[in-house]
């Protein structure tokens, strides 16, 4: 029970911030702040219910950072059912969606639902995180969506080996916390963070060192021409 009120929840989270006012007329600020309103009152309601629980809480920390090298039966089976179907509607939607987010404008025109393709991918997103967050925690979760897939644009600029990079980032990091942790005595969520930071850390000082060297060839090659090397 406590798990279909977390799934149900987390969709009516992601369906009340595409609901915000302003549509795809928001600007940067009014979206992170639409947003982090949502989440604080996401949090607030969750201490309230805390509060409320009559029975044993079980261990908060557990809760929060999730327990990678304690998962049930019940969560592999909750995950093998969910991710089919969450991958086949993204699939559905790949397109279009691709469409609506690089020009909302033209998509629009074009007679694409734009407000309803955003609010149809933060339903899946809201239920990923719902499933996923049951295993890592709500906190670890933010760093596994966030940071693979920011390490993957530092890498390519083209969508689909974007989110083929960030799915293989991901779950790369997963891998070394989790055997990280298994010879130590931290938490497997502290190693897999550091692991997701560093990747992304790497692949921005490689992004600005592969910039700088096209920057100072390019400076030559503009010194040369004037000279007749280069037509």
């Amino acid at each position: 029970a406590a798990a279909w009120g977390y799934f149900c929840f987390c969709g009516a989270g992601a369906l009340t911030i595409a609901r915000l006012p302003g549509g795809e007329r928001r600007g940067w600020g009014d979206e992170s702040a639409g947003v982090g309103a949502v989440q604080a009152l996401a949090l607030a309601l969750g201490f309230l219910f805390v509060s409320l629980y009559g029975g044993v809480l079980g261990d908060l920390e557990a809760l929060l950072f999730g327990n990678l090298l304690g998962i049930s039966d019940g969560q592999v089976l909750t995950l093998a059912i969910l991710a089919p179907v969450l991958l086949l509607a993204l699939a559905l939607l790949a397109r279009p969606l691709l469409f609506a987010s690089v020009d909302p404008g033209a998509a629009a025109a074009r007679g694409l639902p734009v407000r309803r393709l955003g609010a149809a991918f933060l339903l899946l997103l809201g239920l990923t995180v719902a499933a996923a967050s049951q295993i890592t925690g709500p906190l670890l979760v933010f760093a596994l969506l966030v940071m693979p897939a920011a390490t993957a644009q530092s890498i390519t600029a083209r969508p689909v080996l974007s989110l083929a990079l960030s799915v293989a980032i991901a779950v790369l990091v997963v891998w070394l916390g989790a055997g990280a942790a298994y010879f130590s005595e931290y938490p497997p969520g502290f190693y897999v963070t550091v692991f997701a930071f560093a990747a992304w850390a790497l692949a921005r000082l490689a992004r600005g060192g592969a910039a700088r060297v096209r920057a100072g060839r390019d400076g030559g090659l503009a010194e040369l021409a004037p000279e007749g090397v280069i037509a």
